[in-house]
């Protein structure tokens, strides 16, 4: 059960709503709904209206598509404070239905959510809020567009070191002159967010372990050389 400093907590400890004062965050904290995921719970899937913006608290969820023969592509993962659906509060005539899939990726992931209109009205009186909200939204396009572009142009090696790359900018945390990223992300998984074979994953991961550029755990990549991240 997640009470109400859990809420403030949350509200106060995520930078899209810095600058709101004590009662926009209370009101804001009246209106989360909270709900627990189990591992491969949907938040909603395809078609579903985008009548809610989610936030998630703990846990991961994967923004999916699926193929005409049903192949799970990853489109992107939403970790510890990360948010989804805020497209119709910019544009509610055009965001009507969502064209993507949310799997929950870990159990008792933890989930955040408010309606659209409420979410919408919050932002349009708070401009830091409507900024910091476009800002985000144009940040997330440039990245799908990079990894379009990593998918169509580069090979895989590239596409595994554009991956990397962008893991350590998300989640990666300094360890002396190293990087550390905790991914907790199967190599079909990585495989499915490059566009490429898992087994081509596992084969690039391993070269770039024995030439000495990173250290592999199960969950985790230490990357040893900064060049790879240049």
């Amino acid at each position: 059960m997640i009470n109400k400093n859990a809420k403030l907590w949350f509200i106060d400890n995520n930078e899209l709503f810095r600058g709101l004062s004590s009662d926009q965050k209370k009101s804001l904290q009246s209106l989360f709904e909270v709900n627990q995921y189990a591992k491969n719970d949907f938040l909603f899937r395809q078609g579903d209206p985008m009548d809610n913006v989610f936030f998630v608290n703990s846990g991961r969820v994967k923004i999916i598509k699926h193929s005409d023969s049903e192949k799970e592509s990853i489109k992107r993962i939403l970790n510890d404070g990360d948010y989804y659906g805020e497209h119709a509060a910019i544009d509610s005539t055009l965001f009507v239905n969502h064209t993507d899939s949310a799997k929950v990726m870990d159990k008792n992931t933890i989930v955040y959510s408010i309606p659209t209109a409420e979410f919408k009205s919050i932002s349009v009186r708070n401009q830091r809020v409507y900024q910091r909200l476009v800002k985000n939204m144009l940040t997330d396009y440039r990245r799908l567009d990079n990894r379009l572009e990593s998918v169509m142009l580069k090979k895989s090696r590239n596409r595994v070191i554009d991956f990397i790359k962008e893991m350590a900018e998300d989640i990666g945390k300094p360890v002396g002159y190293e990087t550390l990223i905790k991914h907790n992300l199967t190599h079909q998984e990585i495989a499915s967010l490059t566009g490429i074979s898992r087994q081509k994953v596992t084969t690039i991961l391993n070269e770039f372990k024995q030439a000495g550029l990173i250290h592999l755990e199960r969950n985790s990549i230490l990357v040893h050389d900064s060049k790879l991240l240049a």
